[in-house]
Parts: C-alpha cells; structure tokens; sequence
C-alpha cells in the first residue's frame, strides 16, 4: 500500500509540475515578434554587406557588431521573461535548468571553436565566414534543444528546433552570401508562426 501510494504521488506531482511549467509563458507573443523583426534585421545586414563579393571575404565589422549585439539584446530579453516566469520554483526544477543552460553554453563555444577549427585548417572563407557561422549554430544546438525538448515532452519546442534545423539544412545550398538572407527571411518566418499559434492558443483558451 506504502508502495501505490508513493507511486501515485510521484505521478501527481509530475503530473502538476507539467501543468506548472505549461501555464509559464516564456515566450509571450510579443517577444516572439520582436525576436522575428530583430533577426531579419540582422541577418538582412550581414547579407547586405556581403552582396556581390567576388571572391567571398566575409561580411563586414559593423555587419558582424550588428549581428552579434541583437544576439545580445535577444538572449538578455529571453533571461529576463525566464527569470520572471520561473520566480518562487526551487528545487530540482532551478538545478535542471542550470544544467540545461550550462550544457547549451558549451555547445554554443563548441560550435565557434570548431569554426576556429576550419579556419585553422585552411577551409574557404565562404564555408568559414559565410556558410558554417550563418546554419551551424541552429542545426548544432537547434538538435540539442530538439533532444532536450522531446525528452521533456514539449512538443512544441520540439517541432520548432527541427523546423529551425530544416531551414539551417536548406539555406546552406543557398550560397556563402545568399546564405544570410536566406536564414533572416526563414527565422523570422517561423517566429512569425510561432507568434500566431500562441495568440491562437491563448484566444482558444480564454473561448
């Protein structure tokens, strides 16, 4: 009897924390929205400073400065919803989540430092400074997050992640200056979509 019932509350408790975790929007719409115009602006300017380039040279310093501080300026927007949304959980949930960001941390450094690698190596600029660094980081860390995601059974995450490593896959044909306008026409798009399905859901549940 002792058994069942420490089963049951166990599958309570899961059961709840999912219920807890889904009522957290992390992404509220307008994030969403403003992540779809940010990156379309920032791939659309590396991409306008490597039009036409006969042999490929690489984008441009004040491009790259762009590109890097909206990255910046997404990634601190997105901790500070999280931190709000997550105020008061302790506990097991906290020590999953610093794993979770320390393991995706080093897969982001991994994916640079290997991009160090190919330069290193002799590798074009097109593949260095064209095509790797504009679809290696969402296939690397968008498979990461696709394998996290699905072993916590957030679906929806899941299907973003392959949709984000899908384009990454596609956009590399496109060519080491094509590449970038490819990748802020496709992020933007599939933030667009995500940002529709969540006013969707929660025009749905309020019904």
């Amino acid at each position: 009897m002792k058994e069942f019932d420490a089963r049951d509350a166990a599958a309570l408790l899961e059961e709840a924390t999912g219920r807890a975790q889904r009522s957290l929007d992390r992404r509220p719409p307008l994030l969403v929205l403003l992540g779809a115009v940010l990156f379309l602006v920032a791939f659309g300017g590396v991409w306008w400073s490597v039009r036409g380039q006969h042999p490929y040279d690489g984008p441009a310093g004040w491009a790259l400065g762009l590109l890097y501080g909206i990255v910046v300026v997404w990634v601190v927007a997105v901790a500070v919803i999280l931190r709000r949304a997550t105020a008061g959980v302790g506990g097991r949930s906290v020590r999953m989540q610093r794993a979770q960001g320390a393991a995706f941390v080093t897969v982001w450094t991994a994916v640079y430092v290997f991009q160090g690698a190919l330069h290193h190596a002799g590798a074009s600029h097109a593949i260095v400074y064209g095509i790797y660094p504009a679809t290696a980081p969402f296939i690397i860390v968008g498979g990461a997050a696709a394998a996290t995601a699905a072993a916590q059974e957030h679906w929806r995450d899941v299907s973003i992640a392959i949709a984000l490593i899908a384009l990454a896959s596609g956009a590399a044909y496109a060519g080491a200056a094509a590449v970038w306008l490819v990748m802020g026409i496709g992020l933007s798009a599939v933030l667009l979509a995500v940002a529709a399905l969540q006013v969707w859901q929660r025009s749905a549940a309020h019904a």
